[in-house]
């Protein structure tokens, strides 16, 4: 297990992949970095990220959200959540909706504008891990239970 949380961010604008980066890691937790959606698919069975913060629009080849169905269909990978970011007016043209609605819709945990607050990401991404059922350490066996079965 994991001492912090693991984000895998995925953008193909390097600028933006320093900023968010920086923020995850202010705010307490890892992160790696992919910057077209190959190198997500790849990465995120590698490392098996706790998150992962994807761009709808990863130009050239497939886009970000080809990448997360191909996450989602990954036996390995399908329980992984992902969030979709992007600064595009309109990142799913001809379908008509809410964007959170369309994103899970497809399975996704959410959406998030880039436009948006970035300290509000962060803040939901904490509060998303704070909220997360917590694994138990493993219980010693009790001292009847080895008894008895002596």
């Amino acid at each position: 297990m994991r001492e912090k949380p693991l984000i895998l961010i995925a953008d193909d604008a390097e600028d933006f992949r320093e900023i968010i980066s920086a923020k995850i890691a202010a705010a307490g937790f890892d992160f790696a970095l992919a910057k077209n959606a190959e190198e997500v698919i790849q990465k995120s069975a590698e490392i098996l990220p706790d998150l992962i913060l994807m761009d709808i629009k990863m130009p050239p080849g497939p886009s970000g959200v080809e990448a997360a169905l191909s996450i989602r269909g990954n036996p390995k990978t399908k329980d992984i959540n992902v969030v979709f970011l992007t600064n595009a007016g309109d990142p799913w043209p001809g379908i008509a909706g809410d964007k959170q609605a369309i994103s899970r819709g497809l399975g996704m945990q959410g959406y998030f504008d880039k436009g948006d607050d970035l300290n509000m990401l962060v803040e939901k991404i904490k509060e998303s891990f704070s909220a997360a059922p917590k694994q138990e350490a493993p219980q010693e066996p009790r001292q009847e239970a080895q008894q008895a079965s002596q």
